[in-house]
C-alpha cells in the first residue's frame, strides 16, 4: 500500500554509485564503487531523472553486483513500494541479474551449507546482504514468505546481534513481522530495539570519527527516516495498528536530530515529526497520544487535498475517495481518542462537520452521477448523522463550564471554553448550508411533491438546530454556547419560514401557514433589526386579510425594542457615538414596526440597507459585537410567558382566539 503521511525530499533520489567509502568503512579494503562525494558530508544520492547521465558523463563503471547496493539499502528502505520497484528494475537491468535471481543463488549456496551439504565457510556480510535483498523485496511486494525468508536467515547471524548494523536489521525485520500479525506491544518493543541497540550506537561511533562536524558522512539521518516511516506510515497509516502511544517519546527525540533534509528540497519528514511532536502537545487536543496525533494529521492533510481537489475537478471519483479516505482516519481520532468525549474527540467532530460543511454547496452534479454514493449522502444521511453525533457531544461536555474541563484534556477553561465555540459554530454552519442546499433545489422546482421533499429534508435540517438551541435553556451554561448561535438562529428560522410557506400553498388547512408566521416572529424576535422581512411579512398578511396577526405579535415587540432592559445596558456600554445612533435605530425600527414613520426619520430604504450591511458583516464575523446584543434580548424574552412564546410552543393556538 503506498504510503501517504510521510513526503520525502529524496524520494525520487537513487543510490547508484555513492558506495565506495561506506564499504571502506564497512569492509575496510572494498573498491571505490560510487560518485564523488559533496564536499563536507555524505554523497546525497542522485535523483532518478539525471543519475544515468550523470554517470555517463563522469564515466564511472558500472557496479556489476548486488552485493555494494545492498550494503547501503538502508538509504531506501523508507520510499514506497513504487520507488522501490522502479529503483530494483533499473538496477536489474544495469547489473543483468535480478535481485529475484541473487535471492535464489544465495538462499541455495547458504541453506545449503548449513545443512552439511557443503562444507564451504560463508563470511557474515554474505548472510546479511541475503536476508537485506530478501527484505527489500518484502517492503515493495509485502510479500510475507520473503519476510519470513528474511527472518530465518537473520537467525544465521543471533550470535553477532549485538553489531549495530546487524542489530538494525534484525530489529527491522522482527518489527516488520509484528505488523504482520498486528502485535503493538512486540512492535513497540522492536522499535526501540533498534533505537538503541542500533541507531544509538550508530550516532555514538559517527560522533567519535567527526562525521557531526562534516569531515566524514554522516549515515544517521537514513536511519532516523526508515524509523519514522516504519512507525508512521507502515504501522499508523497503513497497518492502522493501535497500541503505539508508548513510541510518543521517540519522536521528540527525533525531533532534535538532523533528518538530513536541504531548505532547498523541502523538510517535508522534518516537518512531519515537527507537527507529531506538536501534537503531543497540542493544549487543546488529546496530549501525548500517538495513533491520534498521527491520524489527525494524515485526516487533515486528506480533508485539504479533498477540498482542493472538488474546488479544481469538480465531482469526480477520484475525488470521492480522497473524501471517504479522510473520513476513514477521522473516525480513527474518535477510536484512538483518550475518551468519548475528550478534547480530541471534539476537534475530530469539528474537523468532519467542516469537511462536510465545504462539500454540500457544491454538489450541484450530484443528481447527474448516481455512481457517487458517499456524496449523495451527505446533506442527508451522513450529514444527518454528523449533526446529532455532534450535538450529543456538546450536549456531554457543556457541564464542563461548571467544572471538570480538565478532565477531557483542556489545560484551562479558556481554551475548554474556545473548543466548545467552535463545536457549536461547526453544527450550526453544517445546519445552515444543508438547509441552503434545499433551498436551492426547493426554488428550482415547480412540482409539489419535490416541493414538499425539499421542504421536508430542508425543515428537518434547520429545525434540528433551532430544537438545539431551546434545548439549553435552563441548563445553565450559556457561556459554552457563542453569542453567533442566536444570529443562526436567526438564518435557521427564516429559511425555515420561507419553506413553510412554500408548503402552506398545496395545503387544505392552516397547519403549514400558522408555522409560517410562527418562525417568521420567531425571526424578529432573534433579528429584529431583519426590516425587509417585516415588512414583508406585513404584506402578506395584510393580502391574506390576516393583518391582525401583525398586530397582536408585531407592535409588542416593537414596543419591546424600546423599552428592553437588556438593549438598555448594551447601548450604555457602548461609546457616545455608537449609543447615540443606536439610539436613533432604536426609535426609527419602532416607527417602522408602527408604520408610522415621520419625514424626518431615515428612509425605509436607507434603514434596510443600513441593517442588510451589518447583518452580512455579522454573517462574516462571530466575533460581531451585536451577537451579544441580539443574545441578551432573546433572553430577556423567551424566559418569560408571554404570547411569544407560548406560540412557539403551541402554533396552531392562531387558530382560535386567545
Amino acid at each position: 500500500m503506498p504510503t501517504t503521511a510521510l513526503r520525502r525530499t529524496d524520494a525520487r533520489r537513487i543510490i547508484a554509485f555513492i558506495f565506495c567509502c561506506l564499504l571502506c568503512l564497512v569492509l575496510a579494503a572494498a573498491p571505490c564503487w560510487g560518485a564523488p562525494r559533496k564536499k563536507g558530508g555524505h554523497a546525497a544520492p542522485a535523483k532518478k531523472e539525471h543519475k544515468t547521465a550523470a554517470v555517463q558523463a563522469q564515466a564511472v563503471p558500472q557496479i556489476k553486483e548486488w552485493g555494494p547496493y545492498l550494503d547501503v539499502a538502508y538509504e531506501l528502505t523508507y520510499w514506497d513500494k513504487n520507488e522501490i520497484k522502479e529503483w530494483r528494475e533499473k538496477r536489474d537491468q544495469e547489473i543483468g541479474e535480478t535481485l529475484a535471481s541473487y535471492i535464489a543463488t544465495w538462499n541455495g549456496k547458504l541453506m545449503s551449507g548449513q545443512k552439511g551439504e557443503q562444507p564451504q565457510l560463508f563470511r557474515d556480510r554474505d548472510y546479511l546482504r541475503l536476508a537485506i535483498a530478501q527484505t527489500v523485496d518484502y517492503l515493495q511486494s509485502d510479500a510475507p514468505e520473503s519476510l519470513a525468508a528474511a527472518a530465518k536467515t537473520m537467525e544465521s547471524l543471533k550470535g553477532k546481534a549485538s553489531m549495530p548494523e546487524i542489530a538494525y536489521w534484525s530489529g527491522m525485520v522482527k518489527a516488520l513481522q509484528a505488523l504482520e500479525r498486528d502485535d503493538a506491544e512486540d512492535f513497540v518493543t522492536q522499535v526501540y530495539g533498534i533505537w538503541n541497540g542500533s541507531i544509538l550506537y550508530i550516532e555514538k561511533n559517527e560522533i567519535a570519527t567527526g562525521a557531526t562536524s562534516g569531515s566524514v558522512p554522516t549515515n544517521t539521518p537514513f536511519y532516523y527516516r526508515n524509523l519514522i516511516n516504519l512507525v508512521v506510515n507502515r504501522a499508523i497509516i497503513a497497518r492502522k495498528l493501535d497500541g503505539l502511544n508508548a513510541l510518543g517519546p521517540l519522536f521528540v527525540m527525533m525531533n532534535d536530530r538532523n533528518l538530513g533534509e536541504k531548505d532547498s528540497e523541502g523538510k517535508y519528514t522534518k516537518t512531519l515529526v515537527q507537527r507529531i511532536v506538536d501534537g503531543l502537545n497540542a493544549p487543546d487536543s488529546d496530549r501525548y497520544r500517538l495513533n491520534f496525533t498521527v491520524a489527525a494529521i494524515e485526516s487533515k492533510r486528506l480533508q485539504q487535498v479533498a477540498s482542493a481537489k472538488l474546488d479544481a475537478e469538480g465531482m469526480t471519483e477520484g475525488v470521492q475517495k480522497t473524501y471517504e479516505r479522510a473520513r476513514t482516519y477521522n473516525d480513527l481520532c474518535f477510536k484512538w481518542a483518550a475518551g468519548p468525549r475528550s478534547s480530541g474527540v471534539v476537534m475530530a467532530a469539528v474537523d468532519y462537520l467542516d469537511m462536510t460543511s465545504f462539500a454540500i454547496p457544491r454538489l450541484a452534479d450530484n443528481e447527474n452521477a448516481a455512481s457517487y454514493k458517499f456524496f449523495s449522502t451527505l446533506p442527508d444521511q451522513e450529514g444527518r448523522t454528523a449533526l446529532l453525533k455532534s450535538m450529543a457531544i456538546f450536549n456531554d461536555i457543556a457541564p464542563y463550564s461548571a467544572g471538570g474541563w480538565e478532565r477531557a484534556g483542556y489545560q484551562s477553561r479558556e481554551l475548554y471554553l474556545k473548543s466548545s465555540h467552535r463545536l457549536w459554530r461547526a453544527i450550526m454552519e453544517l445546519a445552515l448550508w444543508t438547509g441552503d442546499y434545499y433551498l436551492v433545489k426547493l426554488n428550482t422546482t415547480q412540482d409539489s411533491q419535490n416541493i414538499q421533499s425539499y421542504a421536508t429534508s430542508m425543515q428537518m435540517a434547520l429545525n434540528s438546530y433551532l430544537n438545539f438551541l431551546t434545548a439549553q435553556q435552563g441548563r445553565g451554561f450559556n457561556d459554552v454556547i457563542p453569542d453567533s448561535a442566536y444570529f443562526g438562529a436567526f438564518e435557521a428560522s427564516d429559511k425555515v419560514s420561507y419553506a413553510y410557506r412554500k408548503v402552506s400553498e398545496f395545503s387544505t388547512d392552516n397547519g403549514a401557514y400558522n408555522l409560517w408566521f410562527t418562525h417568521r416572529l420567531l425571526s424578529a424576535e432573534l433579528f429584529p433589526l431583519s426590516l425587509r422581512e417585516v415588512r414583508q411579512t406585513s404584506a402578506t398578511l395584510k393580502k391574506d386579510g390576516r393583518y391582525n396577526l401583525y398586530l397582536d405579535y408585531y407592535l409588542p415587540l416593537a414596543s419591546r425594542i424600546k423599552q428592553s432592559p437588556a438593549i438598555k445596558k448594551w447601548v450604555g456600554a457602548q461609546r457616545p457615538e455608537t449609543a447615540t445612533a443606536s439610539l436613533a435605530y432604536i426609535t426609527a425600527v419602532d416607527k417602522l414596526f408602527a408604520g408610522t414613520a415621520t419625514a424626518d426619520a431615515p428612509s425605509d430604504t436607507q434603514l434596510i440597507a443600513s441593517f442588510q450591511s451589518m447583518r452580512e458583516e455579522m454573517q462574516r464575523n462571530p466575533d460581531h459585537p451585536t451577537h451579544n446584543l441580539l443574545k441578551l434580548f432573546y433572553l430577556e424574552e423567551i424566559q418569560k410567558s408571554s404570547n411569544f412564546t407560548k406560540l412557539v410552543k403551541e402554533p396552531n393556538r392562531l387558530d382560535r382566539p386567545f
